[in-house]
């Protein structure tokens, strides 16, 4: 009985204690910190750590802390701040008994009693090496209690590991797609079909307009001594590349009239008008022009406005698309250039018509060939208009089937009645018609004096449909 009792109470006992062993917790309010300002290197801040006793303590009873790297980090430490008795009536006195690049650890001497909920605050650690250079990193300590032997564990059973900081990028571009911008095909009274635009929104009869942001968060990412993340101080420059196929459009920029322009509502709202590089390459021509961090708001968003202006020389067709993408230059060196995600369909461009074309026609009606053009209307009737490409040296006449109606049915017309040439019989043509696509499909005819005719599908050479 007596072997029983004793037993019970050892049991008793080493579930008490296990109890209080498992109670103890750690805080910290992680600052983000922001690529654009940090490398690997770069001594950042650690927040102060909050522990919270799970256990009571005595003057007889002191203990040693440990301030160290969780298993697998990198991490060099610099240590701060001895550690303080945050809240509770009690009192501690803390000594450094090592440090290093891996661990902080301090002897506590408890000189009032230490109750449980009492806090204990570690201040000033800095993080000397880290990942925090890179998107989406998490930066973590550990904290332990031994008694000054460090023999057994005070208060938990394992490390409590609490997050110190984490990183990601302040500065972003916010191009939502843009799809109002229309070619419009009575653009000069008709004269000049998809020449220019559409009125309407921000577009207006010879000025396409669209707007995108580049963003900078200082509220939420902080530099490496825990600063708000301003433009001003963080970016050296965001360099932006507009990109598509310009054809038809004025490609000089500036602010006198007749160019197109690059506004941005910029730093205290004055508007910065920057330099515009313009390289040609086909569809794949671009606009690049920088603004500076101390151009842009130094936090929130800075809204840029693209406006190009057409040229009235040839028609914009009826579909295209243009991307934007920017480069942020940090100011700190080390900091490699960051690319922020742009939107390679940023401003998409339509029609209020569609085209049909072809690479060859022949317009000869000698000798009883035919040689024609039917078309197959399913909407209302619709205004259309071509244009006839000749080979080399080759002039076009045109006829009275340039423009006219294509009826609600079957239009037909002879093909030389749209165009001739100046010798020769054979070139290609585009029609711009006053529809919408999926209503209109035409074919060209050749039938050799008036035998086994072929056909040609009239094809749209934007937005790669075939009617």
């Amino acid at each position: 009985m007596k072997s029983f009792t004793y037993k019970a109470l050892a049991f008793a006992a080493a579930a008490a204690c296990g109890t209080a062993a498992q109670a103890g917790t750690v805080a910290a309010t992680a600052p983000k910190f922001a690529v654009e300002a940090i490398t690997s290197t770069t001594a950042v801040s650690s927040p102060t750590i909050v522990y919270t006793m799970g256990v009571a303590r005595t003057t007889s009873q002191p203990f040693t802390i440990i301030v160290r790297q969780p298993a697998g980090s990198s991490t060099a430490l610099t240590c701060g701040s001895l550690p303080t008795l945050a809240s509770g009536a009690g009192a501690i006195t803390a000594t450094v008994k090592r440090a290093s690049g891996t661990e902080c650890a301090y002897d506590v001497v408890v000189t009032t009693g230490v109750a449980v909920a009492d806090t204990i605050n570690f201040a000033g650690i800095s993080l000397n090496s880290h990942g925090l250079a890179t998107v989406g990193a998490t930066e973590k300590l550990n904290i332990a209690l031994y008694d000054t032997g460090e023999t057994a564990r005070v208060d938990n059973s394992a490390d409590v590991g609490v997050t110190v900081a984490t990183s990601g990028r302040a500065v972003s571009l916010t191009a939502t797609a843009d799809t109002a911008t229309q070619a419009d095909v009575n653009f000069n009274s008709g004269n000049s079909p998809l020449f220019g635009f559409l009125a309407g929104g921000d577009d207006t009869s010879t000025i396409a307009s669209a707007n995108f942001t580049v963003n900078v968060d200082s509220v939420n990412f902080v530099n490496a001594a825990l600063s708000p993340a301003l433009a001003n101080t963080v970016l050296t420059n965001v360099a932006v590349t507009v990109s598509g196929d310009f054809s038809g459009l004025v490609t000089t920029f500036g602010t006198t009239a007749g160019n197109s322009i690059v506004n941005v509502n910029g730093n205290a709202g004055a508007l910065v008008n920057p330099t515009v590089t313009y390289t040609a390459g086909g569809a794949s021509s671009t606009a690049a022009f920088t603004v500076t961090g101390a151009q842009l708001k130094p936090t929130g968003s800075t809204p840029f406005q693209v406006s190009l202006v057409t040229a009235a020389s040839q028609s914009l067709g009826t579909s295209r698309t243009f991307g934007v993408s920017a480069v942020a230059n940090p100011a700190l060196t080390g900091v490699g250039a960051q690319s922020l995600a742009g939107n390679s369909s940023w401003w998409t461009w339509g029609a209020n018509a569609i085209q049909l074309a072809s690479a060859f026609f022949n317009n000869d009606a000698s000798g009883g060939n035919f040689t024609r053009f039917f078309f197959q209307n399913t909407g209302a009737a619709a205004s259309y208009s071509a244009t006839c490409y000749p080979e080399a040296g080759v002039t076009v006449t045109y006829g009275t089937a340039k423009t006219g109606s294509l009826i609600n049915g079957t239009t037909g017309m002879n093909a030389s009645d749209v165009c001739t040439f100046s010798t020769g019989k054979r070139g290609s043509i585009v029609f711009t018609i006053n529809s919408s696509a999926g209503k209109v499909k035409g074919v060209y005819q050749q039938a050799v004096n008036g035998l086994s005719a072929g056909y040609i599908s009239l094809e749209r050479p934007y937005a790669g449909g075939t009617y």
